[in-house]
């Protein structure tokens, strides 16, 4: 279950490099920010990339390099679909998540789980651009530099910080377009998503997302 849960607060808030990170300053006007972000969102309703999601464990002193496809539909359909090294599939839709690997697939009720929920939203409010609908297990500071707006995201509850110590949002600031996540697990540890070829509002259906 510890599994599942880093997978899929990973799913929707889309990485910072540390040399991104070097000339960070706090953001001047959050309002302004938050209201631009918004606006720009608001004609999204579709979203789908390829994505590279490297993972580091400083126990192993190594990074773990996976790539796949994106997929996101408003308000609450997500689907992740991993390729190389290895085939593994995750949906998101209403209130089910599935899991499919090895050929066994697995589904389960997200509102049976208080956490999930808290998830959830989280990824919600990333994907919509609505970042003042998280709740209050989170308290997220904002900065900036010349080419990224970024957002720095700390649970606040003790459940959450059991499986996520930061999570680190990078915007570009030409687009509005939410470029990357970071993921800490641990003071050393990290899962990075690296999102890139993104198309807008190409998926018709929802049969991607289906969850028999």
């Amino acid at each position: 279950m510890k599994h599942i849960l880093l997978i899929v607060s990973l799913v929707g808030c889309l990485a910072i490099n540390v040399s991104a990170q070097q000339d960070l300053k706090p953001l001047a006007s959050v309002s302004t920010f938050q209201e631009r972000l918004k606006n720009e969102t608001t004609r999204i309703y579709t979203i789908e990339s390829n994505f590279t999601q490297e993972k580091y464990l400083d126990v192993f002193e190594e990074k773990v390099i996976s790539q796949g496809q994106f997929f996101y539909k408003r308000e609450d359909k997500i689907r992740m679909e991993y390729s190389k090294p290895l085939s593994y599939l995750i949906i998101i839709s209403g209130q089910k998540l599935k899991i499919v690997s090895e050929g066994k697939s697995n589904t389960i009720s997200l509102g049976s789980n208080p956490m999930m929920n808290e998830i959830k939203s989280m990824l919600s409010a990333c994907m919509v651009g609505d970042l003042n609908s998280l709740s209050s297990s989170y308290q997220p500071d904002y900065f900036e530099n010349a080419s990224l707006y970024v957002i720095r995201i700390k649970p606040v509850s003790k459940s959450v910080q059991a499986y996520i110590r930061e999570i680190v949002v990078s915007i570009d600031k030409k687009d509005m377009s939410v470029k990357a996540l970071r993921l800490w697990e641990t003071e050393k540890d990290y899962t990075e998503y690296i999102f890139t070829h993104k198309k807008y509002n190409t998926i018709v259906s929802d049969e991607l997302f289906a969850i028999p």
